[in-house]
């Protein structure tokens, strides 16, 4: 029963955090669909490895890396229409539902933190990296 409650908690936190990384936080405009699906394909990646986890001893290696194939594969199947940036914040959200699948919560939670730090300032530090590269050729 323990576990069970466990289990309900994992996919709530990787169906939180999944969400929390493609939520646009510098004043874009909502995309819904886009913020549902990263939920979803990191409670997908969360309940396939989280429940891998729970088979015996002897197998459980082989069910969780075939779990997280399964997940790599199926992310990238659906989102082969998206652009190369959704992209990799699907797979982002993916891992994020994997490692709080291992009960690794603290780990994810400074994970999604520096994915939305870099997401929110990647366009100002590239630019910063761009004048110095210009005062350096002059």
């Amino acid at each position: 029963m323990f576990e069970f409650i466990a289990f309900i908690f994992k996919i709530g936190f990787a169906t939180f955090f999944g969400a929390l990384i493609k939520y646009p936080f510098d004043g874009e405009t909502i995309n819904n669909e886009k913020v549902i699906y990263s939920a979803f394909i990191s409670l997908f990646s969360c309940s396939m490895v989280g429940m891998s986890i729970q088979f015996p001893i002897d197998i459980a290696g082989i069910a969780t890396g075939a779990s997280v194939i399964a997940v790599i594969g199926t992310t990238l199947f659906v989102t082969k229409d998206a652009d190369i940036d959704s992209k990799v914040i699907f797979l982002f959200s993916a891992v994020i539902g994997m490692i709080i699948a291992n009960g690794l919560l603290f780990q994810a939670i400074i994970f999604s933190i520096f994915i939305i730090f870099i997401k929110k300032y990647s366009n100002t530090i590239l630019d910063s990296l761009k004048i110095e590269q210009e005062e350096e050729n002059n």
